[in-house]
């Protein structure tokens, strides 16, 4: 039994080695006639480009109405008329609440008889006082009789005036806090009043921004509530001094909002335009590769006349990266206009690697028309370029 279990394993130790020695040999074949090379990794290039850069200030901010105020009872007293409705457009001057005003009422109709009477007895002391009937300090009290009737009036017309509640400006009113039969008191808010048809954004930036800012440069705004639309505006105010808990300066910035798309309150994100960098050059964001060791780019390299047949190759190339927009980067250096960079397809590169171009890239974003977002700062140079912000 020993023997034939010895026999059984040597067979397949033979069986092992002859199979094993087949697939070297195949593989060797092979080899030699190039159909094992590894297949050229599929990649999409785009070129960098030299242009002009747009530069920008990003900050985040809040909504501001030009015109907002929360409508108060100016003195004590009952409701006794309500006289709009909750979200009703109003003119300046539009009556809104009526207090109870019937004791300033009836001390107005007191006082106006008392003026009818003084203003009676002045005049006929006038007509008196050329014939000696009167005397000169008869016709002085009948005047300051008369006087402080009428002031008198005022003073009432004013208290009865403070008891019907007025718009101050055109507006749209808020959610109502008063209801009929209340008392209320002097300060009480009774609705809100906004006037947004133009709103500020008050947008806070690092304190390193403020010599960039001034009056009248473009602003754009985005806010949550209607993604990928943008608001233009100006830079109309800019804080002339810096928070010194936080070192930010506040800039306040008017957009028109004619259609009311725009609320007070609403988170916004701004951009505040400075003046273009001339000729740099730029490659897609996608192209950059980032790590501990320094950023880099893999770039292409054609084959060279004589070459037909070879596959294009790339070169990894380390660069250094400034300001970034949205789906380009500024590169300072490692680059030349022209070149042509590997934007998607990275993870299988190396250096010498060779490669297949394909005609499109569903991963880099387009080139053209993008406005500037939020870079990381590093220097105080960078920083004047670019406030921190989120990235939209």
């Amino acid at each position: 039994m020993k023997a034939k279990s010895g026999a059984w394993a040597l067979s397949a130790v033979v069986l092992v080695l002859a199979v094993a020695g087949g697939l070297v040999w195949k593989y060797s074949q092979a080899s030699e006639q190039g159909e094992w090379a590894m297949a050229p990794a599929k990649v999409a290039v785009a070129p960098a480009v030299q242009a002009a850069f747009p530069m920008a200030l990003s900050g985040i901010g809040s909504l501001e109405a030009t015109r907002q105020v929360q409508v108060p009872a100016e003195v004590d007293g009952r409701v006794t008329q309500i006289l709009f409705t909750a979200g009703q457009q109003v003119k300046a001057g539009q009556l809104l609440v009526q207090m109870n005003d019937a004791p300033e009422q009836g001390e107005l109709a007191r006082l106006q008889a008392q003026a009818r009477n003084a203003r009676a007895l002045l005049e006929r002391t006038r007509r008196l006082l050329p014939q000696q009937a009167a005397t000169r300090e008869q016709l002085e009290q009948a005047q300051a009789d008369y006087d402080q009737a009428a002031a008198d009036i005022k003073r009432v017309q004013a208290l009865i005036e403070q008891k019907r509640v007025k718009a101050p400006f055109d507006g749209v009113l808020g959610v109502r806090r008063v209801n009929l039969g209340q008392f209320t008191r002097a300060g009480d808010a009774l609705v809100s009043l906004t006037d947004a048809s133009t709103v500020y954004a008050n947008i806070t930036l690092p304190e390193q921004a403020l010599g960039a800012v001034r009056a009248g440069q473009p602003v754009t705004v985005t806010v949550d509530a209607h993604a990928g639309r943008e608001f233009a505006g100006q830079v109309t105010t800019v804080e002339p001094q810096v928070d010194a808990g936080s070192r930010t300066v506040r800039v306040q910035a008017t957009l028109a909002n004619a259609d009311g798309a725009l609320a007070a309150g609403m988170f916004a994100h701004g951009r505040i335009g400075l003046p273009d960098r001339p000729n740099v050059i730029t490659v897609p964001e996608t192209a950059v590769s980032y790590s501990a060791y320094g950023d880099s780019v893999f770039v292409l390299a054609r084959p060279k006349a004589g070459e037909e047949g070879a596959a294009a190759t790339v070169r990894q190339a380390y660069v250094k990266t400034a300001e970034r927009m949205r789906g380009r980067v500024v590169v300072t250096d490692g680059l030349k206009a022209g070149d042509q960079v590997v934007t998607s397809g990275q993870l299988r590169l190396h250096n010498g690697a060779a490669v297949e171009v394909i005609p499109s890239d569903t991963v880099a974003l387009g080139t053209s028309g993008q406005a500037p977002i939020q870079t990381p700062m590093q220097t105080p140079a960078q920083t004047v370029a670019q406030a921190p912000v989120q990235a939209d």
